[in-house]
């Protein structure tokens, strides 16, 4: 039954998801053919930098709007399949609590890890044209130096832990997102404007307890860049990485743990459908 219940909520997802994830693919091979391919390195004027600047500026604008869009129709679906009218028709199902959150929980973070792969590949087929590779290739190890990838810190290695911190963000998202619907529950009225306030809630505590392990753990005076002797910024890209993933991996799990077993009590003892 969990099977299908996943099938399911990716079939609903689907529906909305497919089509703004194609318009932002759209968008990256647009400025791709109409801007990026077209320039050189060699040859960059005042207006050729006022079109790029102008370009990257909508390019973002549309990522933000796609991201912001692939976490507001998860929401939106998890509240009306559990919280709204439909949750009565959800609570026929011989299916329990922890089976609709389970399933809703991993369709989510499904779509959360396609929409961080397809932003990825939207902003490879902006930037990556043949001069930028070509650029790339004749400085490779000037490059992957001035990022501190050296000796036992590979590029492969770099990827993997991105690759992590993707897979663990993308559940911590989708854990957070409902556990902010849940804790709306808890509000007599207003209940979608609770489950705002909630997220927003969440996310400042998060973001404060993250600032205080980052300061306990000397972040800012390690990696954060500094100005050195000789006028230039000295920082350790491939050093900020690993740290960055050791403190979000270990952030994300201990706190989607949490939410996670808080979203799962208010399905079984706390929610009243209006």
């Amino acid at each position: 039954m969990l099977g299908k219940l996943i099938k399911y909520d990716l079939k609903a997802l689907n529906r909305f998801l497919v089509i703004i994830h194609a318009f932002l693919i759209l968008s990256a091979l647009a400025g791709r053919f109409f801007l990026t391919s077209r320039i050189q390195f060699t040859e960059v004027s005042d207006t050729t930098s006022l079109m790029m600047m102008l370009c990257f500026t909508l390019y973002f604008l549309i990522v933000a709007g796609v991201v912001f869009g692939t976490e507001m129709i998860i929401a939106v679906k998890f509240y009306k399949n559990l919280f709204s009218n439909e949750g009565y028709l959800s609570r026929t199902l011989p299916v329990t609590p922890g089976q609709h959150l389970l399933a809703k929980t991993i369709a989510g973070t499904v779509w959360c890890i396609i929409d961080v792969v397809l932003i990825f590949l939207s902003l490879w087929i902006v930037i990556m044209t043949p001069s930028v590779t070509s650029a790339y290739n004749a400085n490779k190890a000037e490059v992957l130096g001035q990022l501190g990838i050296t000796g036992d810190i590979t590029p492969a290695f770099l990827i993997g832990s991105l690759v992590l911190i993707v897979l663990i963000g993308a559940v911590s998202s989708v854990v957070m997102i409902y556990a902010s619907i849940a804790m709306g529950q808890l509000f007599s009225n207003h209940r979608i404007l609770g489950a705002v306030v909630s997220y927003f809630i969440i996310t400042t505590v998060l973001s404060i307890f993250s600032l205080l392990v980052m300061t306990v753990t000397g972040f800012f005076s390690r990696y954060m860049p500094a100005a050195s002797q000789n006028g230039t910024l000295d920082f350790n890209f491939a050093e900020y990485m690993i740290y960055l993933c050791k403190v979000t991996v270990g952030l994300s799990i201990a706190t989607s743990i949490l939410l996670y077993i808080f979203t799962y009590y208010i399905l079984r003892k706390k929610t009243n459908l209006q």
